[in-house]
């Protein structure tokens, strides 16, 4: 009997044991925007008592594993939402209970003179981006985007404002992921225009997926402004003079319950000073001429822009969105040239006098339409742009000979137009709690227009004739037609993967008014990517990524116009110019240690008909830049960059770039290599009661390109901030470059047929003093993501 009593309790206990238990998930979701709601607590409950407690994930989803057969609360609470409670939650035994969308209300908190802070470090490394938070350094304050672009590890700008991402200038930079098309003129030029105040963060993303367009072989910027989502009426105002620029912007946001209005403008103004100093011998046919040329140039610019936009939601799942931006602006600028040519037959000395002016305006019209569904994360979009560019450039000059007697002036416009219109449709399938369909269309339709004319007086009077060999009309048009798919897992601790396909067919007709062939042409390509991921133990990271990309030449490439303004040179595009081809791999490292980081990237990039400026010279001693396919680019590279907090109140991130570049071009007989490098360093530290100090320096190692060199260069700034008026305004003082007068850049380049030395010196010593304000009464509004076109696929042009 004794023995049948413990079988018989052994077996009740194993009965007790694998009694089956059942599985309860559900997602939690922002009952207005239909957002998922992270890390929301929610808490199992029986007879008021806490039976188990978990967080809801990035999709908002939540999991009880294993909850025995009965009756149930489940309460779910997170900071700014009503507590929200579940009753009689039944769970049966061998039966998992799907709870579905659990809507979640927020509450609206008035905020009467109460400045919410969110706590970023400078720098963010995310999973497809790196986010620099220009909003946090101080030493930006009265400058421009430029100078934002350089506190980023990878990103280098030149002393003319060129930029390149990992030793490429093959890139695309977006602002508010959307294009500006000023950009296909000459990046350098459109990043004076963006003050730094305005700039809210710069996210750079060296491995885009599918869904972006295949453009920019380097990578993509993208620019974000300050935004605002909270309901009432507020803005700010920010003032900035300073030696080289001067900066005035503000702006006003209104929202009540389903509409918002948001209304910015701005004002800047910039100063330049420096000179140029080139050295050019030329031998063709055993022909020898050399130039000595001096350049003095001062000038400046002005810019004012605008934005105004509305968002309507007609309900929690449909959104309508409209924005207009228009900008106005030019820039002037007066040179001096000192030159003395000689040849085996003549020898001459004279100066020339220029004139040189810029002028563009232009809009942008967006119309939006944003649905999402029930389900999290689920999204269909169809989003409209429409634009108009206008730029102006002009030139006149006076040429003097020895005795300062006018023999020749020249004078010469340049009317062009840039009109654009797209449509894109995006739609985004969750598929389940980690995994996410993408897919979407979209057509580009451009159409550029360029005019130009030049005449002269040959004896130096007033009396212009045109010269209609170097006139002519310009007629281009492109379309775009694009379609993509890409799908992503992203799995906590385990292998995330990001693979698509795009592909693009591009259409092109152009025409001239005399004398050039009217041309056509038309091209496809297939754009793969794909990027695996994996979280490691201890807070590390390591991702791969391979992808292809494609570069298109836009105007400033393309515009076959002459610019002979400088003596012994002249400028001119390349209307049959060709796509690039791209191929680029990395692998990345990222570890954290409390609260500082370690990031560190190979990578490797390869180009195939690479676009490259190109010198030719002829036997008389002119020279020519042009732009031709003619190269293969190759780049190794490393990018070491980390963060640390040495002590509470001080910290700092810098970064160190190494990068082996390989430039050849058989057509050329021209080949180049060099390994170069690049330092960052910025640090913090807070005094407390609202007082700050920054540093920010680099240095730029001598870099090559297929026909030359130029020297490397340092920068850097220091800047103080006190916070005031209760922390509504802030000043701030800064001084850049306070040791030298100026930067000097030399630069050689050679050929076959000559060989050219010279120097630049920019004057860039320099203060500035700002002072921002904030004002307005805000209540928590909630924040449902915009979407937007992003026409990321011209290649912008350098000066």
């Amino acid at each position: 009997m004794k023995q049948l009593f413990l079988l018989a309790l052994c077996m009740g206990l194993m009965g007790t044991s694998f009694a089956q238990k059942s599985k309860i998930t559900g997602f939690v979701l922002d009952s207005t925007a239909r957002k998922p709601v992270e890390f929301a607590t929610v808490a199992l409950m029986k007879d008021t008592k806490v039976v188990e407690g978990t967080t809801s994930d990035v999709t908002g989803k939540f999991t009880f594993s294993k909850v025995p057969e009965g009756v149930y609360q489940l309460k779910i609470t997170f900071v700014g939402y009503k507590d929200k409670t579940l009753l009689n939650v039944a769970v049966t035994a061998d039966n998992d209970l799907d709870l579905g969308v659990v809507p979640f209300a927020q509450t609206a908190q008035q905020l009467n003179e109460v400045k919410v802070v969110e706590q970023k470090a400078l720098f963010e490394d995310r999973p497809d981006r790196l986010v620099y938070n220009a909003e946090k350094d101080i030493t930006i304050k009265g400058g421009n985007a430029g100078d934002v672009l350089r506190k980023i590890p990878s990103i280098a700008v030149d002393l003319d404002g060129n930029v390149e991402l990992r030793g490429s200038s093959n890139i695309k930079v977006l602002i508010n992921n959307k294009p500006s098309n000023l950009m296909a003129k000459s990046i350098a030029d459109v990043l004076k225009l963006i003050p730094a105040d305005d700039i809210k963060q710069i996210e750079v993303i060296t491995s885009p997926s599918a869904k972006y367009d295949a453009e920019g072989t380097a990578g993509i910027i993208n620019i974000i402004t300050k935004r605002n989502n909270l309901q009432g009426i507020n803005g700010k105002a920010n003032a900035s003079i300073g030696r080289w620029n001067d900066n005035y912007n503000g702006s006003l946001n209104y929202r009540k319950k389903s509409f918002g209005l948001s209304a910015r403008g701005g004002f800047n103004k910039w100063r330049n000073l420096g000179e140029n100093y080139t050295k050019r011998v030329t031998t063709v046919e055993n022909y020898k001429t050399e130039l000595l040329q001096n350049t003095y140039f001062r000038g400046g610019g002005e810019n004012m822009n605008g934005t105004i936009s509305a968002e309507w939601d007609i309900d929690s799942l449909n959104r309508l969105s409209a924005g207009l931006n228009f900008y106005d602006g030019k820039n002037a600028m007066n040179f001096d040239y000192i030159n003395n040519f000689s040849s085996s037959s003549e020898k001459t000395l004279f100066t020339r006098k220029l004139y040189r002016i810029y002028d563009w305006d232009g809009g942008t019209l967006n119309l939006d339409y944003n649905k999402t569904f029930k389900k999290p994360k689920k999204e269909f979009n169809v989003l409209t742009m429409f634009s108009k560019e206008a730029e102006d450039s002009y030139y006149n000059l006076d040429q003097l000979n020895a005795e300062n007697a006018v023999y020749y002036r020249e004078k010469s416009p340049n009317a062009s137009r840039n009109y654009e219109g797209t449509v894109q449709i995006d739609f985004t399938n969750p598929l389940d709690s980690v995994s996410t369909l993408e897919m979407g269309t979209k057509a580009i339709l451009r159409n550029v227009k360029s005019d130009y004319r030049v005449a002269t007086a040959l004896d130096g009077s007033t009396n212009f004739t045109d010269v209609p060999a170097l006139a002519n009309v310009f007629d281009y048009n492109q379309q775009v037609a694009s379609t993509y798919i890409a799908y992503s897992r992203t799995s906590k601790n385990k292998w995330g993967i990001n693979a698509g396909a795009r592909y693009e067919h591009t259409f092109i007709q152009a025409a001239f008014l005399s004398g050039t062939v009217p041309f056509s042409n038309n091209y496809g390509n297939i754009i793969p990517n794909i990027s695996l991921s994996r979280n490691l133990p201890k807070n590390q990271k390591l991702k791969l990524s391979y992808s292809q990309r494609i570069q298109r030449p836009m105007l400033w490439f393309l515009n076959p116009y002459v610019n002979a303004s400088e003596p012994k040179m002249t400028y001119s595009g390349n209307p049959y110019l060709k796509p690039e081809l791209t191929h680029s791999a990395e692998a990345s490292y990222n570890v954290y240690i409390k609260e500082s980081s370690v990031n560190a990237v190979f990578f490797m990039r390869q180009t195939n008909n690479a676009l490259e400026r190109i010198r030719t010279v002829d036997s008389e001693g002119n020279a020519n830049i042009t732009f031709q396919n003619i190269a293969q680019n190759i780049s190794y590279g490393l990018t070491l960059s980390g963060t640390a907090k040495i002590k509470k109140k001080f910290s700092t991130n810098g970064s160190f770039n190494l990068y082996y570049n390989v430039l050849n071009s058989p057509a050329l007989q021209a080949s180049n290599a060099n390994w170069m490098y690049r330092v960052n360093l910025n640090s913090t530290y807070d005094f407390g009661k609202g007082f700050k100090a920054q540093f920010f320096g680099f240095f730029n190692s001598p870099r090559v390109m297929l026909q030359g060199k130029m020297s490397g260069y340092a920068y850097y700034n220091i800047a103080l901030q006190k916070e005031v008026l209760k922390k509504k305004g802030s000043i701030s003082a800064g001084l850049d470059n306070f040791f030298a007068p100026f930067i000097e850049q030399k630069m050689s380049f050679s050929s076959p047929t000559f060989v050219q030395e010279g120097g630049s010196k920019f004057f860039n010593r320099g203060w500035r003093v700002s002072f921002s304000y904030e004002f307005g009464k805000m209540t928590n509004a909630p924040q449902r993501q915009k979407k937007s076109i992003n026409n990321d696929d011209k290649k912008g042009g350098e000066n």
